[in-house]
């Protein structure tokens, strides 16, 4: 059973992975077309025209002091989600650590690089065994997160769009204008003949043991969700939401700064390219590898910035603002966990003595 388990989540993992190296790929052979023929135009010689030395001078050489506030950015809004998931759990009764509960939320996220949307099952997994929170509460206030995270980024893109129409509606016009009325329509069509057929077949499959077995665990998970009507920190718990997603665009806007094309982009186009990126990791590729680069360039194009430059900047943003706090961040947050919680359990069993 979990032998089976861990071969499905690394196929799939190998699926998504390898769709974002092919739209990678794509993406790099369109720029380096690009990059041939702006070396052509500029008299540069073709043994000095090679996309990749391009790509890695323009990583090495962008400005470090920026990347330190991208780190420093990145743990801030992680030290805000987690004060907001300990207000989460006070009505459950439960009162984790915040070493744990910070260290968690960073080792999910280093989780998703490896396999795409696993974080919030090892988050839940992690504080429930160090914490000794049944995991199906610990389930439901991650899922209560992960719905405020939605709601928060559902009311940033109406926000954006509507002090940035102009933009928005430039990008539509010369990307999505000319895409059938049928090609939109497919995946809302699909929907509904799934959401049909389900309902129509609902007396064979609600019988199910798997099925029962499911209700059984979705009533110790609603208990965990039911948890946000019981709140007691209301004003905190809506200040904190804003500072997690403040500082994610501390984070893009420090990395468009540390690249000198990109750094005279003004706080509101910084916006619309934080919401075009984080459309972009909505894709489980690893890390929103591939899709987070597409739609990124695609926003910068807008803006004038060139397409190669464009590429490099979705490569450093995505190294330093995904990969790297990620990658450095979550092994950290591993080590120190391991060794607080082990001195917990010294002191335990010293007092237990």
């Amino acid at each position: 059973m979990i032998l089976s388990s861990f071969v499905k989540k690394f196929a799939q993992f190998l699926i998504f992975l390898a769709i974002g190296v092919a739209i990678l790929w794509w993406l790099y052979v369109r720029q380096d077309e690009s990059y041939k023929a702006y070396c052509e135009l500029n008299q540069i010689a073709s043994e000095d025209c090679v996309l990749w030395k391009k790509l890695w001078s323009d990583l090495i050489g962008i400005r470090w002091p920026y990347v330190i506030v991208v780190f420093l950015a990145f743990y801030l809004s992680n030290y805000f989600r987690a004060l907001r998931w300990l207000i989460i759990f006070e009505p459950l009764g439960y009162k984790p650590s915040k070493i744990n509960t910070i260290g968690t939320i960073l080792v999910s996220y280093f989780a998703n690089l490896g396999f795409p949307r696993s974080g919030e099952f090892v988050r839940a997994a992690m504080i429930s065994r160090y914490e000794n929170i049944p995991i199906d509460k610990s389930l439901g206030t991650v899922f209560i997160d992960r719905v405020m995270d939605l709601m928060a980024m559902a009311l940033i893109i109406l926000l954006t769009v509507i002090t940035q129409i102009p933009a928005f509606s430039a990008l539509y016009e010369s990307h999505l204008a000319e895409v059938s009325i049928y090609k939109k329509l497919i995946l809302p069509v699909l929907g509904l003949v799934f959401a049909i057929v389900v309902f129509l077949t609902r007396h064979t499959w609600k019988n199910w043991p798997i099925i029962r077995n499911f209700k059984h665990k979705v009533k110790g998970f609603y208990e965990g969700v039911s948890s946000v009507k019981k709140i007691n920190e209301p004003r905190a718990f809506i200040i904190y939401t804003i500072m997690i997603w403040l500082w994610f665009y501390v984070m893009l806007y420090a990395a468009l700064q540390s690249f000198i094309p990109t750094a005279h982009l003004s706080l509101s186009a910084g916006l619309v390219i934080y919401v075009f990126g984080s459309l972009g990791m909505l894709i489980p590729t690893p890390g929103g590898m591939g899709s987070y680069h597409y739609l990124v360039i695609l926003c910068l194009a807008y803006y004038k910035i060139d397409p190669v430059d464009a590429f490099s900047f979705a490569n450093i943003s995505f190294f330093c603002a995904q990969f790297a706090t990620n990658l450095v961040l979550g092994i950290t947050a591993l080590i120190v966990m391991y060794f607080y919680n082990r001195s917990r359990r010294k002191k335990i069993g010293s007092l237990v003595i």
